[in-house]
């Protein structure tokens, strides 16, 4: 896992824009790899917040596109068998699944909000229930940008002020735990 982290930021270093677009094609479809590696390492490796938003946007909604069609194609039972390779779990899809049927297409808009949880779920998800998809790519883009622009400023504010960009980070950890555990009750 480490050294395929590793070399995901070594794509970023050597090809800039598309190594974002790149690995946030691959975080958003299936591998094991946290967005806020990609947008944040992007940041500190001075790569422009812009081109971070727009390629990173682009990139996750299109890695997208995977989980969807994965539950919408493959639905509950393959996720089932096959979901534990991707880290979506019964309960966690059960969790996103709750969320879209509450709040509908908004709820991909949201779940791109909150750090530290896979998009996949909810991508998969909105393919098993079904959701449309247009909105579907519309919210996954319009979340992405907030989110993107945030952990991008994060690794520019990391390099630059390592001590407050650490406690920049801690704080948001907590602010994302909070929002998680109230999302979850």
């Amino acid at each position: 896992m480490q050294d395929l982290h590793q070399r995901v930021m070594d794509m970023i270093h050597e090809y800039g824009a598309l190594g974002v677009l790149v690995g946030m094609f691959l975080e958003s479809s299936v591998l094991p790899i946290p967005s806020e590696l990609v947008l944040v390492g992007a940041g500190a490796m001075q790569i422009p917040i812009l081109t971070i938003v727009i390629f990173g946007s682009i990139g996750s909604t299109l890695g997208s596109v995977i989980g969807y069609s994965i539950g919408k194609y493959g639905g509950r039972p393959f996720v089932d068998a096959y979901g534990k390779y991707f880290l979506i779990t019964p309960e966690k899809l059960s969790a996103a699944e709750k969320w879209v049927e509450k709040y509908g297409s908004f709820a991909v808009f949201l779940s791109r909000l909150i750090p530290f949880i896979p998009f996949k779920v909810f991508s998969v998800s909105a393919g098993i229930l079904k959701m449309s998809f247009i909105p579907f790519l519309l919210y996954t883009f319009l979340g992405m940008i907030p989110r993107s622009l945030i952990l991008a400023s994060l690794g520019k504010t990391i390099l630059l002020y390592k001590v407050p960009g650490l406690i920049a980070l801690a704080v948001l950890g907590v602010i994302s735990y909070y929002i998680y555990r109230r999302a979850k009750a």
